[in-house]
């Protein structure tokens, strides 16, 4: 799925941007987000066992095949220091610790960042895929363990030059990180799972095929699958739709669950909703929001690239609400607030939709932030109760 990437050059700058065409984005299986999905090299993947890699994947017990991982964590737990900016132009300072001895882990997969000239990227941890995952994941490691392999994606040059002949081994790759990670490292542990665009395409099928009704959903504290095309429900449920057994969430304290959301700034009527678009198979898409998981309007806690220090988390000065609206499309409606940072926030939103119908996918991750380490807070007090 294509994506940007998210280096930032000044204050509330919008991350440079690499356009991805929806039409090449949406002829590759794993841009799909509708009902139970298939594997995207077009077989399915073996589970294997003691970790091994599936079929085709990458062996993942040699450590420069991860971005982050326990002993290799230096791009997910450095560089994440903050100043809080309230509304009124006030600020603290945020110190960055990662978490001692965390309750829980994460894995995360990024979204399209490669820059390499090929139709899917090598296994070479690139500085760009260093900085998105640091600005996407890194400041979960206050809360979790943060496991992030590399897998061979779709590059930004290969979603606007397929070509049919070249092997596709990203859901391997996903398969194979997986269960090293399983067999490897989890030990009965809670894990979340997030992603984000390509990277929660991958997911999704990865939730659908290997972790829904198995005996590895029991491990699930949560998912964040952020700028999914769809992940689809029964109208006025749950659960039922694109996985048979894992319910949306409704609570922040709820454990087992799924957050799904695709930002797009008030009034945009570019083009139909690419992310959380209609569906026309008798589910509808799922919008949850980590901001108000029992839905409505809540304030958003959005983090961006600064100088010094390194980030900043904006406080009072964006809201969002998941909203259906006539055609069918549930997405996650973003209103900039009057004040101080209107002018700026409004700019930074704005450059940040970068094709009819995308919304303001650079951002989903970094507008909810900050909601989502809340979110964190209250699924691990959950877990350890019953753990």
């Amino acid at each position: 799925m294509g994506d940007f990437s998210t280096t930032y050059a000044k204050p509330l700058a919008v991350p440079r941007s690499f356009f991805i065409s929806a039409t090449a984005c949406l002829a590759l299986a794993s841009c799909g987000g509708g009902g139970q999905q298939s594997d995207p090299t077009g077989s399915t993947a073996s589970t294997g066992s003691g970790g091994t890699p599936a079929s085709g994947g990458t062996d993942y017990s040699v450590a420069a095949h991860w971005v982050c991982r326990p002993g290799a964590d230096a791009v997910c737990t450095t560089g994440l220091d903050a100043n809080i900016q309230n509304a009124d132009g006030s600020t603290t300072s945020l110190p960055f610790t990662p978490a001692a001895d965390p309750a829980i882990d994460c894995f995360y997969l990024y979204p399209t960042v490669s820059q390499e000239q090929t139709q899917f990227a090598d296994l070479t941890d690139s500085p760009e895929i260093q900085a998105e995952t640091r600005a996407q994941v890194g400041r979960l490691s206050s809360r979790c363990r943060v496991f992030a392999p590399i897998y061979r994606q779709a590059t930004t040059y290969g979603l606007n030059h397929p070509s049919s002949g070249t092997p596709d081994f990203r859901m391997a790759d996903v398969q194979s990180a997986w269960n090293y990670y399983l067999q490897n490292d989890n030990k009965g542990r809670g894990v979340v799972i997030i992603g984000h665009s390509q990277g929660t395409s991958l997911l999704q099928n990865l939730i659908a095929g290997s972790i829904d009704g198995t005996a590895s959903q029991a491990l699930l504290v949560s998912a964040f699958l952020a700028g999914d095309l769809s992940l689809g429900v029964p109208p006025g449920g749950a659960v039922g739709g694109t996985f048979a057994h894992i319910p949306t969430c409704s609570d922040a304290a709820q454990t087992g669950c799924v957050y799904v959301w695709g930002s797009y700034l008030a009034g945009d009527t570019s083009a139909p909703p690419i992310f959380g678009g209609a569906r026309f198979d008798g589910f509808v898409s799922a919008c949850v929001s980590p901001a108000a998981p029992a839905g409505g309007t809540a304030q958003l806690k959005y983090y961006h690239a600064n100088s010094k220090p390194p980030w900043v988390e904006a406080l009072g000065q964006l809201s969002g609400v998941c909203q259906a609206d006539s055609s069918g499309a549930n997405i996650f409606v973003v209103t900039v607030k009057p004040g101080t940072f209107a002018a700026a926030n409004t700019t930074a939103l704005k450059a940040a939709e970068v094709a009819p119908g995308w919304g303001i996918h650079p951002l989903d991750i970094a507008l909810v932030q900050g909601n989502i380490l809340d979110v964190l807070d209250a699924e691990i007090a959950t877990w350890q109760a019953k753990h």
